[in-house]
Formats: structure tokens, C-alpha cells, sequence
């Protein structure tokens, strides 16, 4: 078992604005800080400049975001993709977050693409399939949830052998699983409202460009829709509930 203060590994696959990370941290900070009551201890490191390094000791690996595209393909990214896409339950439990989930995916032989939808950024709405019920991940939460979120790309097909845990109708695959091993999501569970308001507003201009391409009549429509995004931004506990789901039923209760 798992001893009393695990030792999460966080993959950290970037760097967030500077300042974002000037008031909430970088990618691992968010993860630390939404995990500060887990009773774990943590260590980062930075994949493009340290690899995954050894699991000596590990008693979990959360994969971190990145403002970068697995499309991109730097060798940095092949190599934790093939980490991820090992098909072995032996080894530390893995959550995949975000561009963590879509490397998870491509290792995994899945394909990720440019979402044609366009942004999925905001408080968004997320719906867990019968798979996702059930699994541990989950627990104590209702069919639909509430999180964080903020992404160009998806995954567009999953590989054959992993199971769809949670969708909505911007983004079909918003959790998937391979295993006992690996759990992926395209959301934030650790990014909080405050972030996530901050990064609406740095890319205002990229977003309302997306929106045009979405359909908006003209720029003050495309302002308007964005705006409604910032609007809408509301805290869950639902992205919290979630990680401490994966403490419990992935680290402290693997064997």
C-alpha cells in the first residue's frame, strides 16, 4: 500500500504566463495548492529539460498542461507519450491533465486534433457516462459536473482498448481511462476560477478571433461572446472532489 504521505511526481510539460504565475503559481503550484490538504508530498519536474526521470519512490504522476500542441511532436513530447501510452498496470497510478490527456491519447494510438468547435474556455459543464459513474474518480459526484477549463485541440478518436468516462457536446472526449493505471482528463480540476479569469483576459483577442470563426456576425458579437464566458466564470468544488478521488482510490489504494 501506498504509505500515509504518498509522494506525488508532478510532470510539469510548461510554463504559464508569467503572470499567471506571478500570483497563482506555475502549472505545479495549482496542483500543489488545490491538493494542500491531501497529506501528499510533492515533486516537480520539468519534462522538457528533465525528462520523467525515475519513479523510485513515486507513489503517483499527475501530468501537468502546456500552452504547447502535442501536433508540435518535439522529441521532449514523444518520449512522455511513450510513458504514458505504456499499456502496463504496473507502476505509480497517472492523471493526465489537459495536453497530458492528449499525449496520453497519442501515445495510446489515439489521434488529436485542432478542435473544429473552437475554444473550450471558461466554467464549463461536463457530463460523465455510465463508465464514469462508476469509477473511483468520480465518487460523490453528480452526472453532470461543473470545472475549469481552457483548450484548442482534443482528442478526436480514442484508441480502441480505453473507456470514454466523461463528454459534452464542445469536446466528445473530456475523460477517458486505460486500465487501472491511467485516468485522463481534458479539464482543469486544480485550476481555480481566478485563473482561469486571467487567462480569458490575456487571450481576449485570440478568443474573439475564434469566435468569429464560430459564427459571430461581427466583432461586437464575437466581443460579446467572450465577455458571456467571463461572465459565467463560477467556482466548483467539483475539480477538488475529483483529485482527492484519485488520492484515495489510485495512491493510497494501490498496491
Amino acid at each position: 500500500m501506498a504509505p500515509a504521505s504518498p509522494r506525488i511526481l508532478i510532470l510539469r510539460s510548461g510554463h504559464t504566463d508569467s503572470s499567471v504565475a506571478a500570483r497563482h503559481g506555475d502549472y505545479d503550484a495549482w496542483f500543489t495548492t488545490a491538493m494542500a490538504d491531501s497529506g501528499c508530498e510533492f515533486v516537480v519536474r520539468h519534462v522538457p529539460r528533465d525528462g520523467v526521470g525515475s519513479l523510485t519512490g513515486i507513489d503517483g504522476v499527475l501530468v501537468t498542461g502546456t500552452p504547447a500542441s502535442v501536433r508540435d511532436a518535439t522529441p521532449w513530447m514523444e518520449s512522455l507519450g511513450d510513458f504514458l501510452g505504456l499499456r502496463t498496470d504496473t507502476g505509480p497510478p497517472l492523471l493526465a491533465v489537459c495536453f497530458g490527456a492528449q499525449l496520453a491519447a497519442h501515445g495510446l494510438g489515439g489521434k488529436v486534433e485542432r478542435n473544429p468547435r473552437g475554444w473550450e474556455i471558461g466554467t464549463v459543464t461536463v457530463d460523465l457516462t455510465e463508465d464514469g459513474r462508476g469509477d473511483p474518480l468520480f465518487a460523490g459526484l453528480p452526472r453532470q459536473i461543473t470545472v475549469q477549463a481552457t483548450h484548442q485541440d482534443h482528442v478526436a478518436e480514442l484508441p480502441a482498448d480505453t473507456t470514454l468516462l466523461a463528454t459534452n457536446a464542445k469536446t466528445a472526449v473530456q475523460a477517458f481511462a486505460w486500465g487501472k493505471r491511467l485516468r485522463a482528463l481534458q479539464f482543469h480540476p486544480e485550476a481555480g476560477v481566478e485563473i482561469l479569469r486571467r487567462l480569458v483576459d490575456l487571450r481576449r483577442g485570440i478568443l474573439e478571433a475564434d469566435a468569429r470563426l464560430q459564427g459571430a456576425a461581427d466583432g461586437a458579437a464575437a466581443m460579446a461572446r467572450v465577455q458571456a464566458v467571463a461572465d459565467d466564470l463560477r467556482p466548483s468544488g467539483h475539480g477538488r472532489t475529483i483529485l482527492a478521488n484519485w488520492v484515495t482510490s489510485y495512491v493510497r489504494g494501490s498496491s
